[in-house]
């Protein structure tokens, strides 16, 4: 009765640790709204399979979104913001190298590239000054923790004062939206990819060639003692009667067609994020070799990739009610597009 008792309140405990288990994109971060005490623990291996296709968790499982997203997200944090007016750079305003909560301007922009991906918004907590009115510290607000209700954005069941946070609109709605059915597609792949790892030795049809025909127990008890030798038991060696033949279900073309199908589901998941195969280590159809610069490759990759994400960044951060008229916010590109980088890379203020 107490084992009983003490498994039922083991499986509660975990069922109410589930419960606040929050996207691994929170954990990083924490949030003038968000308690310092609370530990957001994403426990993965209890949701398994169950992890509904739509969710940064899931997306995160495959390992196409999971480079591309590191790639994008790794790179932009590299790149410091600044201000700039037409005739030139000006002072860095305090608020791009402040925050709230003691987190660095890179993890916020990081996991702010990061909401855009994969939700198309981002939104952030502004300290302002008293005389300005402009921002004196920013930080990243939680996914999960805000949303947009009757065009206002709610915070923690809060509605939030305009000149309390900065939203930030992506370019896109975000891949868990249009590209739910690649990811989708993707995953059951790497599912197929997981069980043929289980058992990787062609499918096999046990076909019986002559005698009485096997009751359905009979062929249950054959098929139950084949699957488990091929899943290892017994060294993968089975047995066949006189009557039954052992037919093997594909071979190397399935094989090679695996594999084509991976390099396929890669190329479509670079489209939905918007890097080039390469990047994923995917390989585009009739691809081809061709010598470029460090400097070129970055700075394409800056133009044609990370500008879907760069972009609406700068554009709303340059607002007149983040900066002042006639400013606007810019990466600093100097050390990435540089044929040189510094080895200390660019210069921040502290």
């Amino acid at each position: 009765m107490r084992t009983a008792l003490r498994a039922r309140r083991d499986q509660q405990a975990i069922t109410a640790a589930i419960s606040l288990a929050a996207d691994p994109s929170t954990f990083p971060i924490s949030t003038p709204w968000a308690s310092s005490d609370l530990q957001r623990i994403v426990f993965e291996d209890i949701f398994g399979s169950e992890i509904p296709a739509n969710t940064r968790a899931a997306a995160m499982k495959i390992p196409a979104i999971a480079r591309g997203r590191n790639l994008i997200v790794s790179t932009i944090a590299r790149m410091p913001l600044a201000a700039a007016t037409a005739a030139g750079p000006v002072a860095t305003p305090q608020w791009m190298i402040n925050s709230v909560d003691g987190t660095t301007p890179q993890h916020r922009l990081a996991w702010t590239v990061d909401d855009l991906l994969f939700s198309g918004w981002s939104c952030w907590y502004r300290e302002n000054y008293a005389d300005t009115g402009f921002p004196r510290a920013t930080s990243r607000i939680n996914q999960g923790e805000w949303s947009i209700e009757d065009g206002h954005v709610v915070v923690r069941g809060t509605e939030a004062k305009p000149n309390e946070v900065i939203l930030l609109p992506g370019f896109h709605e975000g891949i868990l939206t249009f590209g739910v059915d690649a990811l989708a597609d993707a995953r059951s792949l790497y599912g197929i990819v997981r069980q043929r790892l289980k058992t990787p030795i062609p499918a096999i049809d046990l076909h019986q060639t002559g005698g009485a025909d096997l009751t359905d127990d009979e062929i249950d008890a054959l098929i139950t003692r084949w699957a488990a030798a091929r899943n290892g038991t017994n060294g993968g060696v089975g047995y066949t009667s006189k009557d039954i033949e052992a037919k093997e279900m594909g071979g190397e073309g399935d094989a090679q067609l695996m594999i084509e199908a991976r390099n396929a589901a890669s190329l479509d998941l670079a489209r939905i994020i918007g890097v080039h195969a390469g990047m994923l280590d995917a390989t585009a159809p009739k691809a081809s070799l061709n010598y470029e610069t460090t400097t070129g490759r970055n700075q394409e990759f800056v133009d044609l990739d990370l500008a879907l994400y760069m972009t609406p960044l700068t554009a709303r951060l340059s607002l007149d009610d983040v900066m002042p008229h006639g400013q606007h916010a810019y990466f600093d590109l100097s050390d990435f597009t540089a044929p040189a980088p510094s080895p200390s890379g660019p210069a921040l203020e502290d």
